[in-house]
């Protein structure tokens, strides 16, 4: 008879980071199916040690029997449990620096390494993620922040009687107070001096779902790209409503060659295209950007982009909702990650300089790369739904060769990083960086 394995839930140690890869709920439903669970003490999680031990969960200092650690964002190396499996996001396969360490670790201590970015359907879709919830959060805490700004100036809007995500006790409560800003646009409107109010968004997945289901709140008109310019000169008078734009692949990026924009030319040879963003930033009152991006893409919005627009008139954009938060990546101005309470600062392209906050001439950009922490309860709910089954199936199985364990799902198999000190197959790409 094989032995299932003890699940253990890892203390997150990051800064600010309240979330649980499992509700009590959950530990409870594993617990009635004979499985055991661990809980690392915590008085940061959002829910209480109490609550998992209610559930029948162990609550300990340090694990004792457990095998199968399930955790949200990446443990100090110094914290590593020497051959167990961890699930986690490890935020190591685009070869970030700031994780370089953890790799090499997880060979030498012959830790499987399971990766929930990786955990995808056949089709490469995500199927374990938080993007919706920085979407959420992301739109939230820009509407607020952007508000606060146009306030500082002297511009009374709506805006204001939004908060950041983390003040509203679940996102329920959140929904409700848009909806209130949003009687609010319809009664007083927005100064003429912002009007047509327009927020643009990149990309079309988890993050750009979010940051919609917020918006779709304060019921936005859609607007086309190609008709920005005639929509700006003839709807100055309308105040009373929000517009928006999702830009297209094609309408974010074009050919250097001035060729037409094709999406599998584009992916073979990324390095022959550019941003095509000038065309609509100067009309955005908000830009939102949510698209993926690593080293091989060209920005969104580089700096000299903005230096050149700057000196053109009109400039309205007063304000970048950074969600994807890829330091000194799409957003060449995003050049730090900030906290909840402290999550933005503001690029004065006069002078060329960064100031702290929002009371500085230029565009205000908001950046926080763990934006669904400010909800933790709805985030970790729904977070949990989704790698139950997965964590029940290796415990039940007493799976510990992972790939080659036939009876668990392909995308667990498939999201294995590293396993008996060697990097699998998928990720032999990252020899370089161990």
């Amino acid at each position: 008879m094989r032995k299932k394995l003890v699940i253990g839930i890892l203390r997150e140690t990051k800064e600010a980071e309240r979330r649980a890869p499992l509700t009590p709920a959950d530990v409870e439903w594993l617990v009635k199916r004979k499985v055991p669970v661990e809980v690392e003490s915590s008085r940061e999680r959002v829910y209480p040690d109490d609550a998992y031990r209610k559930c029948g969960a162990k609550i300990l200092d340090k694990f004792h029997r457990a095998s199968l650690l399930v955790g949200i964002k990446e443990p100090q190396v110094k914290d590593l449990y020497k051959g167990r499996i961890y699930m986690m996001f490890s935020h190591t396969t685009k070869g970030q620096w700031e994780n370089r360490s953890l790799l090499p670790a997880c060979l030498k201590q012959k830790i499987t390494l399971i990766d929930y970015e990786k955990i995808v359907d056949i089709y490469n879709k995500r199927l374990v993620y938080f993007g919706k919830f920085a979407g959420l959060c992301g739109m939230l805490d820009s509407l607020h922040y952007f508000g606060k700004k146009l306030e500082w100036q002297g511009i009374k809007n709506p805006l204001v009687h939004i908060k950041p995500a983390w003040q509203y006790p679940s996102l329920r409560s959140a929904k409700k107070a848009v909806e209130k800003v949003y009687e609010r646009i319809q009664h007083q409107g927005f100064e003429k001096t912002l009007s047509p109010f327009i927020i643009g968004i990149t990309g079309h997945g988890n993050v750009s779902r979010g940051a919609q289901e917020i918006l779709k709140i304060l019921n936005p008109l859609e607007i086309h790209p190609k008709n920005i310019l005639r929509f700006v000169e003839h709807q100055k008078k309308m105040r009373q409503k929000i517009y928006k734009i999702v830009f297209l692949r094609e309408e974010k990026i074009q050919a250097k060659n001035g060729k037409g924009f094709y999406f599998e030319e584009y992916l073979r040879k990324p390095e022959q295209f550019e941003s095509n963003l000038d065309k609509y930033l100067p009309h955005l009152n908000m830009l939102v950007n949510t698209s993926y991006w690593d080293k091989r893409y060209p920005r969104l919005v580089p700096k000299n982009m903005i230096h050149k627009l700057v000196r053109q008139a009109p400039f309205r954009l007063g304000f970048i909702g950074d969600i994807t938060c890829d330091i000194n990546g799409s957003i060449e101005l995003t050049y730090k990650s900030g906290t909840p309470e402290n999550p933005v600062f503001t690029y004065d392209y006069r002078k060329k300089k960064y100031v702290e906050g929002y009371k500085s001439d230029g565009i205000t950009i908001l950046a926080v790369d763990n934006l669904p922490s400010e909800m933790p309860k709805d985030a970790s709910s729904e977070f949990s739904r989704s790698i139950r089954d997965y964590v029940y199936q290796i415990a039940i199985h007493g799976a510990k060769d992972i790939t080659k364990h036939a009876a668990l799902p392909g995308e667990i198999r498939n999201a294995v990083i590293t396993q008996n000190g060697r990097l699998t197959a998928n990720f032999n790409y990252l020899k370089k960086y161990c």
